[in-house]
């Protein structure tokens, strides 16, 4: 499934010295001021749960990454002839 057009547009165009400002404001918290007004604390709580979903999207495309660099070629392709036990990713199946 390919991914969607992105809606959000751009922030801001800050670069060079306005963007290093924006940067040491951050690093020193100003953020944190905004939190005494109820509308921008809503904004703040919901781009720190926005942070968290991205966070949360990149651990799974990460996981799912290293899955597909598994070299599968040497697995058994056919059920064996003795009884045991076969991993898959539910759990131990049972072979008989």
């Amino acid at each position: 499934m390919a991914l969607a057009s992105r809606k959000s547009g751009t922030i801001h165009s800050k670069t060079g010295n306005d963007l290093r400002r924006m940067k040491t404001n951050y690093d020193n918290s100003k953020h944190n001021e905004l939190e005494v007004f109820e509308g921008k604390a809503a904004l703040i709580y919901q781009i720190q749960l926005l942070k968290e979903d991205i966070d949360e999207l990149r651990r799974y495309i990460q996981s799912n990454e290293l899955a597909q660099e598994i070299d599968a070629s040497n697995l058994p392709t056919s059920r064996p002839r003795t009884t045991g036990k076969l991993w898959n990713n539910r759990g131990v199946v049972n072979v008989s």
